[in-house]
């Protein structure tokens, strides 16, 4: 399942063949549905399935009447959900123009529109904007206005990052909106707000009426790296749609980055397609344009970290503790150069002989010290 997934995460047309065999190959077709929601390529999947058919057809494989309905009511609820957003998207920056607050619309609400076939199959779970610190309050205060709950600060400090989620319900569904000064928080490494921008704000059309404001090409390609690497942790695991996010833009606006930029100011990025053209492999027009170095193709492509402490150790106990420590200690390939932000040709023998052991040694000995 894993394999169909990865090759669900792409925004043009999947390869035929391998699509159809890495179908062919699923056994526990009631999980499908919900596996792909979890990735947040329900749509996608939908999308992918519907323009295959008659490849599929040709093929004789069956998809489950069950799963079909499930993708299709999936594909069919995110639509409305867009739907719902954009009109929520648009009537809040036009509230912010007529007070003058700038806004940079961030993440997912404006990858739907830059980059995806129809914005639709972009789900998105909230939409984050970012303002400047002293329009955070302003813009929270006319979300009230606008008839979200939407909590304001109850110091004279802005909170890290972002403000309170603030929420509103409309046609069955609850528009959730985080006003950021910052995108990142004040314990990681680096810092983005509107005085760090180093590229112009890109500019994409909502609606007939709207034209929304995100950040320029290398800033974007820069965030949506630094997210997957904040998510690359043993706590939790990414999410398929953010390589499809960044796979997406890099294709999409390959002769508008500034690829020697990238490789001097930001070059997790290139490290991140290099590992990422094994998902969904890098055109050729994208391989010329940008300096990224490809290796042999890691193992474990798409596996998650499985050991302590993403799961506990009651809930591991049927691996018995040898699997316990190779899973803890020795990760797949794949995981560990996504961790430590490595490309895919880059050496492992001091992450997996050194700073991955230490990392571990470092969280038993803050988990012992915490449960004293």
């Amino acid at each position: 399942m894993q394999t169909l997934l990865t090759q669900t995460a792409r925004l043009t047309d999947v390869d035929p063949q391998l699509f159809a065999d890495a179908l062919a190959r699923i056994t526990d077709w009631g999980e499908l549905s919900k596996q792909a929601e979890a990735q947040s390529l329900a749509p996608l999947l939908y999308h992918h399935l519907q323009r295959q058919q008659s490849e599929l057809k040709n093929q004789q494989i069956e998809i489950p009447r069950s799963v079909k309905r499930e993708l299709s009511a999936l594909y069919l609820r995110h639509k409305h959900a867009h739907q719902v957003h954009t009109e929520t998207l648009s009537e809040i920056l036009a509230a912010y123009r007529t007070v003058n607050i700038e806004t940079i619309v961030l993440k997912g609400a404006a990858l739907a529109f830059l980059v995806y076939p129809t914005p639709n199959l972009r789900p998105k779970r909230d939409i984050d904007l970012l303002v400047k610190p002293e329009d955070a309050i302003p813009a929270q205060k006319i979300l009230r206005e606008l008839g979200f709950k939407a909590p304001l600060p109850r110091g004279a400090d802005l909170p890290d990052k972002h403000l309170d989620a603030a929420t509103r319900k409309q046609k069955g569904m609850v528009s959730s909106i985080e006003i950021h000064h910052n995108l990142f928080n004040v314990y990681h490494p680096v810092s983005m707000t509107f005085a760090d921008f180093t590229s112009a704000p890109l500019p994409f059309a909502v609606d007939e009426q709207t034209t929304a404001y995100s950040l320029g090409y290398e800033d974007m390609l820069w965030h949506l790296c630094q997210h997957v690497a904040y998510h690359a942790n043993v706590w939790e695991p990414i999410r398929l749609i953010w390589v499809a996010d960044i796979i997406g833009f890099a294709e999409r606006f390959s002769a508008q980055i500034d690829w020697g930029k990238m490789a001097n100011q930001y070059p997790l990025v290139l490290n991140m397609l290099s590992l990422f053209h094994f998902i969904t492999p890098l055109s050729d027009n994208l391989r010329r344009l940008a300096p990224v170095k490809i290796g042999q193709c890691p193992a474990g492509i798409g596996e998650e970290f499985r050991g302590w402490p993403r799961s506990s150790l009651d809930h591991q106990q049927t691996k018995g503790y040898q699997q316990i420590l190779i899973d803890t200690f020795f990760p797949s390939e794949w995981w560990l150069r996504l961790h430590y932000g490595l490309n895919s040709a880059e050496s492992l023998i001091w992450y997996r002989g050194v700073r991955h052991p230490i990392h571990i040694l470092a969280r038993i000995r803050q988990f012992i010290q915490d449960n004293r």
